[in-house]
């Protein structure tokens, strides 16, 4: 059995967040909701190892370790709050996208683990295989 060193495990998971915003993001565009959570992204008040954003997220072009470590931790609320906003249209399936974006944060931080035994690989089996059934929201 092969196992995969931790370097290539950072860039793996760097890349799943990467594609997660990317499907958050088109998403929102798709429901003219982009403007709304880029003002929640900088309005992030700084609070200890989290730094403020000092650009909307749209603008950013690249993303450092810590950057993209402070993204796990704030994307769930600023989505959230994105789409309960008043004047969000509730055509937007909020349930389901939020849904998936949870558990592949829980599979990222899993997979983040310094070993595995068997339970922890069937617990990221199943968030893989739920993601893949909820999928569809970010169509």
């Amino acid at each position: 059995m092969t196992i995969i060193v931790p370097g290539i495990l950072h860039i793996l998971s760097l890349g799943m967040l990467k594609h997660l915003m990317e499907w958050v993001t088109a998403l929102l565009e798709q429901h003219s909701r982009i403007d709304i959570f880029n003002q929640l992204w900088v309005m992030l008040s700084p609070y200890p190892c989290f730094d403020q954003f000092n650009k909307p997220y749209s603008q950013v072009m690249q993303w450092s370790d810590k950057e993209m470590k402070a993204l796990r931790h704030v994307i769930v609320p600023v989505f959230a709050a994105t789409l309960s906003h008043p004047l969000a249209r509730r055509s937007i399936p909020f349930t389901e996208a939020l849904l998936c974006i949870n558990i592949l944060l829980y599979f990222h931080l899993i997979a983040q683990y310094r070993y595995h035994n068997e339970a922890t690989i069937k617990y990221m089996e199943n968030y893989l295989e739920e993601f893949h059934c909820n999928k569809d929201v970010f169509s």
